[in-house]
């Protein structure tokens, strides 16, 4: 990946966050300028925030955990981003057949204008 000059963040629940850092680190070369930082849930919330103006469509696609801190981090981030974020789930039959899977969430989002 080439981030062409862009300063990149990704972002995975805060126990994941040492494996992710340790991918960038091992991946660097790939990264011709710019940079990768790893984050959690907040500054993943607050950068849609800040990106997103009243137009913005954001397709969101994640993994439904259910064991561990899981379910509590997914209830924080979708708390955090319905707060600013209407949210609607694109139902499987409107999914890619061969993409699909029960545990994985495709959600459309966009800004509140209310």
């Amino acid at each position: 990946m080439c981030t062409h000059r862009a300063n990149v963040t990704v972002t995975d629940l805060e126990e994941l966050l040492p494996l992710l850092k340790l991918n960038i680190e091992k991946n660097q070369q790939l990264i011709c300028t710019g940079s990768i930082t790893a984050k959690s849930v907040e500054p993943l919330v607050e950068t849609l925030k800040l990106l997103a103006g009243p137009e913005t469509c954001i397709i969101c696609c994640y993994e439904q955990r259910t064991v561990g801190v899981n379910p509590e981090i997914e209830k924080r981030f979708f708390e955090l981003l319905l707060q600013e974020f209407q949210s609607e789930e694109i139902p499987p039959e409107k999914q890619d057949p061969e993409f699909n899977s029960p545990d994985i969430r495709l959600l459309h989002l966009r800004r509140r204008v209310d």
